[in-house]
């Protein structure tokens, strides 16, 4: 009886664990560009930090949404032995650029540390899948919980404070933080993310006739993330870039989605200042549907002010709907990398 009772609480706390195999967590590599740190080791963190090593896309909204979680983590539990770390694998070429993403870490208030992973080698060795991913790893240097995409942050914090309480103590433990995974009931849908550019799996756009008759057909559900041009653009490997002058507008990147929020990220011309004209069904925008970043000129016609490349907030509505989406920049060389819907419940403000 008492061999029977050994073994059950065996199996419980095996059970307890969320996979079989706790794996040592990859080593950086050693000739990583770090942002907000000097080059670090897993090795001198080990036996001293539980580690949150987070996978993030700086302009695909999925990432921006948990920047709050990390920064919330961060400000609770540096001070306790946790450290968090940032991953940035590029999607699009100027990922690469320190400067770029030093400059897009002040923008977001980021003050942990991140590498660069320039050449995907950090993506490869955790065999990684997708952005956001968050691992965590315990004083032993293992692998002992992970997450991809977004949601659970509860759950991955309660495994982060089990880590902890390994290291230092269950009594030395701070309060948890009081970060909450969005509501996800009644919230309408969204279009998924989409990409431009010669990448692998991207879609081309369509090609519209000189009289747009596409533009003019019905918006059904089957056309949800249809994509189309005209004009002028060069397909480049991460984006659409524009290829003529534009100051009448006639040169356009259309996107039928839905959503209550719609962002893109785009790429100012390298010759100087850069707009891009945004049209919600043909019509300009006006202040029940405009997202952050959208201004007007002295004809009400709607447009943001590309400063650098990055996520900008077009479209805005209370509740989810099918639109179509016009981007029309005015300057030759101007780039639309892709687009980012929000349901009703996750609408987000951008730095």
């Amino acid at each position: 009886m008492r061999a029977l009772l050994l073994l059950i609480l065996t199996l419980a706390a095996t059970a307890r664990a969320e996979r079989a195999l706790n794996p040592p967590a990859p080593e950086f590599p050693p000739a990583g560009v770090w942002l907000n740190a000097t080059s670090m080791s897993l090795s001198r963190l080990r036996k001293r930090k539980v580690v949150v090593i987070a996978f993030v896309n700086p302009t695909s909204i999925n990432s921006i949404r948990v920047l709050p979680t990390l920064k919330a983590w961060f400000d609770r539990y540096a001070l306790s032995s946790v450290m968090v770390i940032g991953v940035l694998t590029p999607d699009l070429n100027f990922h690469r650029e320190p400067v770029w993403a030093k400059n897009l870490l002040k923008r977001y208030g980021i003050e942990y540390p991140v590498i660069l992973d320039t050449d995907r080698r950090i993506w490869k060795a955790y065999g990684n899948e997708g952005w956001p991913a968050l691992y965590l790893v315990d004083r032993k240097g293992r692998i002992v919980f992970d997450r991809l995409g977004e949601g659970g942050d509860r759950e991955f914090e309660k495994e982060l404070r089990l880590a902890l309480a390994d290291l230092i103590g269950d009594s030395a433990l701070p309060p948890e933080t009081d970060v909450v995974d969005p509501r996800r009931q009644e919230c309408g849908s969204a279009t998924p993310e989409i990409a431009l550019g010669a990448r692998p799996g991207v879609k081309p756009p369509l090609a519209l006739d000189n009289d747009l008759s596409l533009r003019r057909s019905l918006i059904v559900a089957a056309r949800d993330g249809e994509t189309a041009d005209h004009g002028r653009w060069e397909i480049q490997s991460d984006g659409l870039r524009l290829a003529q002058d534009n100051k009448a507008q006639s040169a356009f990147v259309r996107v039928v989605y839905h959503a209550a929020q719609a962002l893109a990220v785009l790429s100012p011309a390298e010759s100087g200042r850069t707009r891009v004209f945004v049209k919600q069904d043909n019509l300009w925008l006006h202040s029940g549907n405009k997202g952050r970043d959208i201004q007007f000129d002295d004809d009400g016609r709607s447009y943001v002010v590309l400063d650098v490349p990055r996520l900008y907030d077009l479209t805005r509505e209370s509740v989810y709907s099918a639109h179509e989406l016009f981007l029309m920049p005015d300057r030759e060389g101007a780039t639309i990398h892709g687009l980012s819907f929000s349901d009703a419940c996750v609408v987000t403000a951008l730095p």
